[in-house]
């Protein structure tokens, strides 16, 4: 997990090593004031922007997920949302997967978590076996918008 601010490249650019990584950074950086809502391809098989909105809620009410083959970028545009994170064995079996979407979702487990909390400007970087749990509210539910990067892990090698 890589968490910064996209404000402040110097913080970040030299632990990313990964082109396409890179390179998704740099489209939020340039293109996330002004992305309309939607599922955006970004050049390269599996490798999307989806652009949404919601209202945080109540931790019980949230569900945990994990993607196998899948890397997240998530970046609050506007809003706050906490996200829990958790080693994906901690948390048993999954109690639906998706292989379409490459989404395991999972039940609460009571374990120990990480607390990320996303304020305009907040990316956070999940790799595959990090689970997270997102749409935590933060003082109470909230509008908010946001991205999430898909990046195939097979895209982080560059060939």
């Amino acid at each position: 997990m890589l968490i910064s601010s996209i404000k402040h490249p110097a913080q970040w650019t030299s632990f990313v090593t990964s082109p396409i990584l890179m390179e998704s950074l740099t489209w939020i950086k340039n293109n996330a004031a002004s992305v309309s809502p939607g599922i955006h391809e970004l050049g390269k098989p599996g490798w999307v922007v989806n652009v949404h909105g919601y209202t945080t809620a109540p931790r019980s009410q949230c569900t945990w997920e994990n993607h196998g083959v899948t890397v997240d970028v998530q970046y609050m545009i506007e809003g706050v949302e906490a996200i829990d994170v958790a080693d994906v064995a901690s948390l048993g079996a999954p109690t639906l997967s998706k292989p379409a979407s490459d989404a395991e979702l999972f039940a609460d487990a009571g374990v120990p978590v990480t607390q990320v909390i996303m304020h305009p400007g907040t990316f956070v970087v999940l790799m595959p076996g990090e689970a997270h749990r997102p749409k935590v509210a933060v003082n109470g539910p909230a509008p908010l918008r946001k991205l999430v990067v898909k990046i195939p892990v097979d895209l982080l090698v560059e060939r």
